[in-house]
């Protein structure tokens, strides 16, 4: 019988939960062998389905005393530049030797979740490695932990797999799907208080892991992202005109001294979605951030119009006042791309004119960001830092400053109490 993951070990959920994403090396029960978790979004999840495999990539880096390496796993919706996991490895890392111990298997349990943690799918998987540097000539030391060398190595993979060539690919890790462990055709329906309880829900979700009507989902996907940092009293989703009942945003969000205005644009999640040109991919990205940032700054004319605007929210009237707050807008898209700083810098600009001024996030980002931001105060300090820096300095990479966060907390955690 297939049956999912967390319904056998229904004690790894709060553990998978917590865990921000990337390759999560797990033991279960009594077995010998390691299994995988993948945490990552719907598009390389969806890939790997319809490819029936993915790739583990293990570069030869030359530090300044030694020859290391670190894990890349690639998920092939684009041949020469698919969505990939960076996973720096170090030899005083637990979860480093976990996953190499996997990398040296025959075949591994793989089970996929998504960033909300939903599981989607899982396979008993073969691992064919055609000369990756486990079983090179070359003698590989990992390096020891410490937070600027995790950032070196996170941008060494990313310059490294982007100039790749043929043969790297050939010496890649396959991983390919043998046997399937659970059904993959799932449907969703979450009615947990902790996803649903913000205003102007129905008190349930539902999701696929295909989605032709990425509107509803995505919505619902940036609620529950925002119910990790704020009440959900404070998170209004979908607000209308009392006057034309018509929507203005997807979400507002209040504080007693702010309000942040998001706009989110979204494409479909299914194969012929994913598998679209990159030069597509781009064009869809700015066109949703001009649409996005055109209806923030829309909204927020609308919202100051008067002194008191009435709002429905679920069905409710809702007075809303922005007199005595600062106004932020936040366009989330589903993805940027990292050459296009400049042009996201511009954009960001046209929401200059809201008090507190604006952001352009993707939306693996903004999960990112709410999952290690994840009270009201870390949330607001880092967004207006995230805009202060910008307007300063120029583009910055989200994601980064979300990698620099999560250093953070590593740090804490590695630290012994009293050290």
């Amino acid at each position: 019988m297939l049956v999912r993951l967390t319904v056998l070990h229904p004690e790894l959920k709060p553990l998978i939960a917590e865990f921000a994403g990337g390759l999560m090396p797990i033991r279960l029960g009594e077995d010998t062998a390691l299994s995988l978790v993948i945490k990552t979004q719907k598009e390389a999840i969806l890939a790997a389905k319809m490819n029936g495999s993915f790739a583990f990539y293990l570069p030869a880096l030359q530090s300044s005393t030694v020859t290391t390496t670190s894990l890349i796993t690639a998920f092939f919706d684009d041949d020469d530049e698919p969505l990939i996991i960076r996973s720096p490895l170090f030899g005083d890392d637990g979860f480093s030797q976990g996953i190499l111990e996997i990398l040296k298997y025959d075949e591994v349990d793989v089970y996929f979740f998504d960033e909300q943690d939903y599981e989607w799918m899982s396979f008993r998987t073969a691992l064919e490695d055609n000369g990756s540097c486990l079983i090179g000539a070359e003698h590989i030391h990992l390096l020891g932990y410490h937070p600027e060398t995790v950032k070196s190595i996170h941008s060494v993979l990313g310059d490294w797999f982007g100039n790749r060539t043929p043969q790297d690919d050939e010496s890649a890790i396959r991983a390919i799907f043998k046997e399937e462990l659970s059904p993959n055709d799932i449907f969703v329906l979450d009615m947990t208080p902790e996803v649903n309880a913000y205003q102007g829900g129905s008190g349930y979700r539902r999701d696929t892991l295909t989605r032709t009507e990425p509107g509803y989902y995505q919505e619902r996907d940036i609620s529950a992202c925002l119910l990790r940092a704020f009440e959900p009293q404070q998170i209004m989703m979908n607000p209308r005109r009392k006057d034309t009942f018509k929507e203005i945003l997807d979400h507002l969000v209040l504080t007693g001294e702010l309000a942040i205005l998001i706009q989110a644009k979204d494409s479909p999640t299914t194969e012929a979605g994913i598998s679209r040109t990159l030069e597509r991919k781009r064009r869809s990205t700015h066109s949703q951030i001009d649409d996005a940032i055109r209806q923030i700054n829309g909204a927020a004319r609308y919202l100051q119009r008067e002194p008191t605007a009435t709002l429905v929210v679920g069905g409710k009237d809702i007075e809303i006042s922005l007199e005595q707050r600062r106004v932020i807008g936040l366009a989330i898209v589903k993805e940027l791309f990292d050459d296009e700083g400049e042009a996201y810098a511009a954009a960001c600009k046209k929401l200059a004119g809201l008090s507190g001024g604006g952001m352009v996030m993707d939306y693996n980002s903004f999960h990112a960001f709410t999952h290690r931001f994840n009270t009201e105060t870390e949330f607001i300090r880092a967004l207006e830092t995230l805009i202060e820096q910008m307007s300063t300095n120029g583009w910055i990479k989200v994601k980064d400053e979300v990698f620099d966060g999560v250093l953070d907390w590593l740090e804490e955690l590695r630290t012994p109490p009293g050290s």
